[in-house]
């Protein structure tokens, strides 16, 4: 009795300042009063986490009042959450689950938004009516069909986990698996498209300090790296190579210039690292001569890497590098055209490429560092004076080694195999005697290298 005259007066105190707000949001001054009671109403049932008394007058809002405030849809989750896990009959329980799917139409009419909130509805049936399978792959297709790569992150994996299941449900032949791959690839470029636009938004947040916005932005980017390796990791038993290549093979054989079935390919082949085979280089071929890009380059380049043809990929990876427009993918191209020059023996420019990748992905120094330093030990020999005994290229390359270390320290156990293979290759004490080298001394590598370091010996 003493809550229904509490609220009571309280209601009469709203009262006061409906007369200030009639009309403002509702269809009619009714409306709006009715929005402004039972608003303050739930709010305070609400406040108490009391979801079952709040649950009446939230209704009303939602009723009468859908456009008030975006807290009506983000509240009303919990308190229908909570009606749903206290239903006293199945019945009620379905009733409240329709309510919570109802709630992300009305959503997306008050504040849009569409293709999140239809997810929402797959992830609802998900939890609620998980026997729903193909309502919910069909919701979660529908969702990234429309929201392309502005769909929240979240529900990434969540839609290939959807298709596995759904497939399972209707047990899947090999041609039907391709939607797999189709869900797969829309999830894994979103989340890629995430990452890559917070790493452009960082750098120009961090430039004007605005530390709330940085920290906003480093939490998006964080959760959508987590959702990208959950996605590889949900993935994993479905898209091995054997797997891959038979749902492809016929489909290439049947339309060999599809373009759109070309990129699915190359696309899917690449990223699970089947690139040495015959169907990832005739449909890597097909797309470049069909639609070169710098991407369909970048691939060519990969695939004539996988087969050790290292000087014909330098040229196609250049192409890449010329042509992408990402800074991301530049570094991801220039970094395996500097591999592709190294492993050609043309180590000038090679180290003239890899000082380059910094300047597009600064995460990824150490790693073009490291790459020169390898480009040093590989020369110790060529590039040897004195009939091979004084090995200079070694003491540039343990330097170089170092300093990618220093600069990286997830590289410690790779910078500090190449540390030792230099050591190994430094003179004897007695061999820089009869060079006239001191240890200690400053000395210059010539050959390509052309830097000077320090002179040491293995002993």
């Amino acid at each position: 009795m003493r809550k229904v005259v509490f609220f009571t007066a309280f209601a009469a105190m709203v009262l006061g300042a409906v007369n200030v707000n009639a009309q403002k949001y509702g269809k009619t001054p009714e409306d709006s009063s009715a929005c402004l009671i039972n608003n303050s109403l739930y709010q305070e049932f609400y406040k108490q986490k009391n979801y079952k008394d709040a649950y009446q007058p939230w209704s009303k809002v939602l009723k009468h009042c859908p456009n008030y405030h975006v807290n009506t849809y983000i509240r009303g989750a919990n308190i229908l959450k909570y009606m749903i896990a206290n239903a006293a009959t199945p019945a009620e329980r379905d009733k409240y689950i329709d309510e919570y799917l109802a709630m992300q139409d009305a959503r997306t009419m008050a504040f849009g938004e569409e293709y999140n909130n239809i997810a929402q509805k797959a992830k609802i049936l998900s939890e609620y009516r998980p026997d729903s399978k193909e309502q919910i792959y069909k919701l979660y297709k529908e969702a990234s069909e429309k929201g392309g790569d502005k769909l929240d992150a979240q529900y990434c994996p969540l839609y290939v986990t959807a298709t596995i299941q759904y497939l399972a449900y209707i047990k899947a032949n090999n041609e039907q698996m391709d939607m797999l791959f189709t869900a797969y690839d829309y999830a894994t470029s979103t989340l890629e498209s995430i990452i890559s636009n917070d790493k452009k938004l960082l750098e120009q947040l961090k430039a004007s300090g605005n530390a709330k916005e940085i920290k906003k932005v480093e939490t998006d980017m964080k959760n959508a790296t987590s959702y990208l390796a959950i996605t590889e990791e949900i993935i994993a038993p479905y898209a091995s190579c054997e797997k891959i290549i038979p749902i492809y093979e016929p489909k290439f054989k049947t339309n060999p210039n599809d373009l759109a079935l070309l990129k699915k390919i190359t696309t899917n082949l690449e990223r699970k690292g089947c690139t040495d085979s015959e169907l990832f280089f005739a449909a890597t071929e097909n797309l470049h001569k069909l639609e070169p890009t710098g991407k369909s380059a970048f691939l060519m380049g990969t695939m004539l890497m996988s087969r050790d043809q290292s000087k014909e990929a330098a040229v196609y990876l250049e192409e890449a590098v010329n042509k992408l427009e990402d800074n991301d993918a530049k570094a991801k191209a220039a970094f395996v055209w500097a591999q592709a020059l190294m492993n050609s023996g043309q180590y000038a420019a090679a180290r003239n490429v890899a000082n380059q990748i910094p300047q597009y992905d600064k995460s990824l120094e150490g790693k073009a560092v490291l790459l020169v330093a390898n480009m040093y030990l590989r020369s110790a020999v060529s590039c040897a004076s004195h009939e091979g005994k004084i090995r200079g290229a070694a003491w540039v390359a343990y330097d170089e080694a170092a300093r990618a270390k220093s600069i990286d320290p997830s590289l410690a156990d790779e910078a500090q195999k190449v540390m030792n293979s230099a050591r190994g290759q430094w003179p004897l004490k007695a061999d820089m005697f009869f060079n006239s080298i001191q240890p200690g001394q400053g000395f210059t590598v010539g050959c390509w290298i052309g830097k000077g370091t320090t002179a040491r010996s293995r002993d």
